[in-house]
């Protein structure tokens, strides 16, 4: 006979790692907008990746992430990252490893005008040095311009990306099958 306790512990850890990584993915938003460098580099493991969904960036191991998050965040005035939404993933088959979807919002400013960016992370964590880490994690997004081309329609708009200059298409969601599939079966 099985007692109500039996996997209990099991359970709780799991929760718990779920929590923990949640609260690594508030802590990036708020070293990001923090500027606190030290703090992003805490966050990522050693050997680490962090991407662009389009391959535009591609940043291996902890230092080039420090290196481009460095100089990228020299470029903006006052910045505010915040995860709407996160879907965490144990790995059943590896301790110690999980992989997570993050729906997130951010404000940043650019040379005078404030840019919004709707995103989503896709992640791979790892327990590391006794706290979860961002193993890879690359974003994708849905828009990124302007706020006021944003009211202005911008979501009806192709080329919703904006990023530094360059207009071209968002990642998100036409490449997505669901999207394609949608809108072929209405045609």
């Amino acid at each position: 006979m099985t007692s109500a306790t039996d996997g209990l512990s099991e359970r709780i850890a799991r929760m718990e790692a779920r929590e923990e990584i949640r609260d690594l993915v508030v802590r990036y938003g708020m070293a990001v907008d923090d500027r606190d460098i030290d703090a992003v580099a805490a966050l990522f493991t050693e050997d680490a990746v962090f991407r662009h969904g389009d391959g535009a960036v591609v940043n291996e191991g902890r230092s080039a992430i420090v290196d481009f998050y460095t100089d990228r965040l020299s470029s903006f005035g006052a910045t505010y990252h915040y995860p709407n939404s996160h879907l965490v993933e144990l790995d059943a088959n590896r301790a110690g490893h999980a992989s997570g979807i993050v729906n997130a919002h951010a404000e940043l400013g650019i040379e005078g005008r404030t840019f919004v960016t709707g995103l989503r992370y896709f992640d791979q964590y790892r327990h590391d040095g006794g706290e979860w880490r961002f193993a890879e994690r690359s974003v994708a997004m849905v828009y990124y311009m302007d706020m006021a081309e944003l009211v202005d329609g911008g979501l009806t708009e192709a080329d919703r990306k904006r990023y530094f200059g360059q207009i071209s298409s968002a990642e998100l969601p036409e490449s997505l099958d669901t999207w394609k599939k949608f809108f072929a079966e209405l045609s």
